[in-house]
């Protein structure tokens, strides 16, 4: 499989860097925090807009002025360099503020996905013992139970409406009556603001061991791990963007529609941007059916999503009508496995709509922070979630072994690079599991991922090893090569293949395929399964055959827009093959 007799090793040829400016090539990693980066980067263009909120703009002066006042009023609070606050929400501004002015003084942010329960939020809470919580105020109750028996001495509450233009905060404050019973130990963001009034606002020196963020993860092993990145890890993926320069300019606007508690929403929705002077639109709680009146109504030039977005933009009336979305730069799909079939879909629906460049692809996970691979503007091949970032390494490795394979074979992906995590919270040994030193002395992130590299460095993604179907004689069935297959049909709008039991034998599972038809298809299911049924027969071997096809209506997803493939295997029933 490799080009010639002699084996090619990715960690060694690296081929994809021939798609970069030798420049970025060699730069040098910025030793600062993330909010100096910021401020260093706009320092000449402080009068430009930085974040949008529901139409309220700030520009880089007013964002750099609420970093600091909200510095020196978490010193008020009591909140001091090594302490961890833990954060209950959805992205805002001052969810924004916090996350560099915890950066500012040297503390870092827990955060929390405010749909978790008052005990799983109480968990992460104690985990890395906050003595403040921060939380929007609709999960206040929620919060409060779950800060009993903890640390937690103050709780700050955020409102929707505190960055709200004023007749949208007087409209909210009507139709969304704030009902909550607050205890004596709350403070509401504008008197916590005024409360730091006499204290310092200077930063504290840059300290490569700092972690920014714990953010939560299941990681390679399912069981809930706090992924600590540093200031390193978020500047760093910021310089790996900006070696996509021809695709990036100051000024345009990107849609943040990704919540603050994955490392996506933060590094590559937020600081990434900011790094490069964009204009962030914030959007912090999206309504999947209101996406396309959102990308018509703000025209942003980039967003960073899941494959689900794009899905739903490809299928938005609204848009379909619109003839021209030329003003698309670079729409980027990470987070999750993208169909070739629902890639080619959504590929047509944008030459279609005068888009220059296809969809956009990456592939990464939180240890990383959040991005590892690009594949944007001309530098992508459908079906590949495209090539290393300029300053990171990806190798495929026997399964976990320090054994690199060739480039061509499939095997472990691997990850090397300055955005590693600083590690996981208090998990040595599961950190020493996932972060290893192979004999070449470097560290690399094992991920858990089986996939492969081509001769130019794109990286294809066969399966998590955790989603591999293993039949009773032992043949390994990756779930994407049906996905590809079966997404490809026109009436197919989503699909999914997971593992079930095999009911003729004592071991081993079998693929079965979900299905999500396109609202407007006529086709009948019945004749949908015999088409589906012939192109797997003719374009995948016998033992990849589905076992059996199910129509649901929506796909079940999990918190950060991934489709949830536990709950799929669990709705299995025996009557459904």
């Amino acid at each position: 499989m490799t080009t010639s007799n002699t084996p090619i090793y990715a960690s060694q040829a690296r081929p994809w860097l021939k798609f970069y400016d030798q420049k970025y090539i060699d730069q040098t990693m910025p030793a600062c925090t993330a909010f100096e980066l910021v401020c260093r980067q706009n320092k000449n263009r402080l009068g430009e807009t930085a974040l949008e909120y529901y139409g309220r703009k700030f520009t880089y002066a007013d964002f750099i002025v609420n970093v600091k006042k909200t510095a020196a009023a978490l010193r008020a609070a009591g909140l001091k360099k090594g302490d961890i606050a833990t954060v209950v929400s959805v992205m805002t501004p001052e969810v924004i503020y916090a996350f560099y002015a915890a950066d500012m003084i040297g503390a870092s942010l827990n955060l929390v996905d405010p749909r978790y329960s008052a005990e799983g939020i109480h968990d992460y809470i104690t985990e890395v013992d906050s003595h403040l919580l921060i939380c929007l105020n609709v999960v206040y109750d929620r919060c409060q139970q779950a800060a009993k028996r903890t640390n937690v001495e103050r709780v700050l509450v955020v409102s929707p409406a505190d960055s709200l233009p004023l007749h949208l905060a007087v409209g909210y404050k009507l139709t969304n009556p704030d009902k909550n019973r607050y205890k004596s130990n709350v403070i509401h963001w504008k008197d916590f603001i005024a409360q730091g009034k006499n204290q310092s606002m200077n930063a504290e020196p840059y300290d490569p061991q700092h972690a920014c963020v714990v953010v939560h993860t299941g990681g390679t092993t399912g069981s809930p791990k706090g992924v600590m990145l540093t200031d390193d890890c978020f500047n760093s993926l910021a310089h790996e963007f900006i070696a996509q320069s021809n695709l990036f300019c100051r000024g345009q606007k990107l849609m943040n529609v990704m919540p603050p508690f994955i490392a996506y929403g933060y590094a590559c929705g937020v600081h990434m941007p900011l790094v490069m002077g964009l204009h962030v639109v914030i959007i912090p709680n999206l309504d999947p059916d209101k996406l396309g009146a959102l990308i018509w109504k703000h025209k942003p030039e980039h967003m960073f999503g899941v494959p689900a977005h794009y899905q739903q933009m490809a299928a938005s009336p609204l848009l379909k009508k619109k003839k021209d979305l030329s003003f698309i730069r670079n729409y980027a799909a990470g987070g999750d496995s993208l169909p070739l079939g629902a890639e080619l879909t959504v590929n047509e629906f944008l030459k279609a709509h005068n888009v220059e460049y296809p969809l956009a692809k990456g592939y990464g996970m939180t240890e990383v922070s959040s991005a590892a691979t690009v594949a944007a503007g001309a530098d992508n091949k459908p079906g590949s979630v495209g090539i290393p970032m300029v300053n990171t390494i990806i190798a495929a490795f026997e399964p976990g072994t320090d054994r690199e394979l060739p480039i061509g074979e499939r095997g472990e992906l691997c990850i090397s690079g300055p955005t590693t995590m600083k590690g996981y919270y208090n998990k040595a040994d599961e950190t020493a599991m996932i972060l290893r030193r192979h004999p070449d002395g470097r560290i690399w992130v094992h991920t858990g991922d089986i996939g492969y590299l081509d001769e130019d460095g794109f990286v294809y993604l066969d399966s998590r090893i955790k989603r591999l179907i293993i039949r009773h004689d032992g043949f390994k069935v990756f779930p994407s090569m049906i996905e590809n297959v079966v997404s490809r049909h026109p009436a197919v709008h989503q699909c999914s293949v997971v593992g079930c039991t095999d009911k003729d034998h004592v071991q081993g599972r079998l693929p079965f395929v979900y299905i999500v038809l396109k609202a407007d298809t006529t086709a009948k299911k019945k004749q949908v399964i015999r088409e589906l049924e012939r192109m797997c027969a003719e374009e995948l071997p016998e033992y990849v055959q589905p076992v059996a096809y199910k129509f649901i209506s929506s796909m079940p997803m999990t918190p950060v827009g991934k489709v949830d493939y536990r709950q799929l295997e669990a709705d299995i029933s025996p009557r459904d093959y």
